[in-house]
């Protein structure tokens, strides 16, 4: 009988990350994949990109009809019912799927450390990869008064409430899958034994690597419709309200630095703002009103490496879509919106440039389009910076990765 690896899908790059995975296990014919997606409690269309890559092999994880909300959001209340929720659905898929190993791109969520917890009562052995840019300086979360830390302590103790998640890749995984070694030593820092850890690359970026080797071409570029001899900037958002990052007035800052400092490039310069999978593109186009130009593109679904690709410049304040504008050697400028420090040396490296306002961004990125100079220094800089935080840019992410599933399906052999 034929070993089942459970793919757990929080949203839509969790399943393109893993779909060349699944490929790889498909050939090799000892361990099939089989799809959950998320959606009915995170809301970020894993399902879409399941249908998308052709999957139909897949499971909506269950909640009862008509629940609302998200773990992150809501009262204290509705997270306790979505955890009682969650726990029981997870229990009942993996007692019918039977995996031989769970593989998630995310320790730090509710729903993803349900799956770790339940794996492991049923001593199934559980795959952490590596999704994106992991803070290595990660900001120290606010003093919670004793009382709230007396009341929280209880209802863990009862199952009501989950403890608070620690640190990325230390919330049970029994294997984690870096990307570059960068994550690795900060991991053994953290304690992690150096036994649990293998260094992949990124699945994703196999397609990136046949890019730049020109065996790949871009996709979905011709439904965006972008203007022939403009410049393109890509602006890169995060879910800033939705994950708690900053109040509204911070988010709208952002926007308007990033909206003005692309104006002040002129004509010829063309922006494009790609959301994040966790945001709402009808409702972030209302949310931002007349303040974004008609003229200019708004994308959630659009493939971001093949936008990338096609790019000239990127803004963003931390995504992880600076290391793979990187890796296609375009420029980068970190907005510095005083909401959170850089997850990893960007600027510092001197790999990208940064800009607290938007008279700054558009110098910076004058300089990165137009400066010989700048330009030079940004790329011998990157040339430094990127092997320890993106790994081997080889095309073999998606088979080292599909090894160490085919290896704990095997009982860790």
């Amino acid at each position: 009988m034929t070993a089942i690896a459970l793919f757990v899908c929080s949203n839509q790059t969790h399943v393109r990350m893993f779909t060349a995975v699944a490929r790889v296990l498909e050939r090799g014919n000892r361990v099939a994949p089989r799809w959950v997606a998320l959606d009915r409690y995170y809301n970020q269309w894993a399902e879409a990109a399941l249908r998308e890559q052709g999957w139909d092999n897949y499971t909506l994880l269950p909640r009862p009809g008509g629940a609302s909300g998200t773990p992150w959001e809501g009262t204290a209340w509705t997270r306790m019912r979505i955890l009682r929720q969650g726990r029981r659905a997870v229990q009942a898929l993996l007692r019918e799927a039977r995996p031989a190993v769970v593989v998630l791109g995310n320790d730090l969520g509710t729903l993803e450390r349900l799956f770790i917890a339940e794996a492991r009562r049923l001593r199934v052995p559980s795959l952490l990869v590596q999704d994106g840019v992991i803070a290595l300086r990660p900001v120290p979360a606010p003093p919670v008064p004793a009382p709230v830390r007396v009341a929280r302590a209880a209802l863990n103790a009862l199952g009501l409430r989950l403890p608070d998640p620690r640190p990325y890749g230390q919330n049970g995984a029994d294997r984690v899958a870096v990307m570059g070694e960068a994550v690795a030593r900060w991991l053994i820092g953290q304690g992690v034994p150096a036994e649990r850890i293998v260094v992949t690359g990124q699945p994703r970026y196999d397609f990136l690597h046949a890019l730049r080797q020109g065996t790949a071409q871009p996709t979905g570029l011709d439904a965006l419709g972008l203007p022939d001899g403009a410049k393109i900037i890509v602006f890169s958002s995060q879910p800033y309200l939705r994950y708690n990052v900053c109040d509204e007035a911070a988010a709208r800052r952002i926007w308007r630095t990033v909206v003005e400092g692309v104006k002040g490039l002129g004509a010829g310069h063309h922006l494009v703002a790609k959301l994040h999978p966790a945001e709402d593109l009808a409702g972030t186009r209302r949310w931002l009103g007349h303040d974004f130009a008609p003229e200019w593109t708004l994308t959630r679904d659009a493939d971001v490496l093949s936008l990338l690709w096609r790019a000239d410049a990127l803004v963003t304040l931390m995504s992880s879509t600076a290391l793979e504008a990187m890796c296609l050697g375009k420029p980068v400028v970190l907005l510095d919106a005083g909401v959170m420090p850089e997850p990893i040396p960007y600027s510092e490296s001197g790999a990208a440039l940064r800009a607290r306002d938007a008279e700054e961004l558009t110098a910076r990125l004058r300089q990165a389009l137009y400066d010989d100079g700048v330009r030079q220094a940004l790329a011998r800089a990157r040339e430094a910076f990127l092997p320890a935080h993106v790994g081997p840019l080889d095309g073999q992410a998606s088979l080292r990765v599909a090894r160490e599933i085919e290896s704990l399906a095997r009982g860790g052999e």
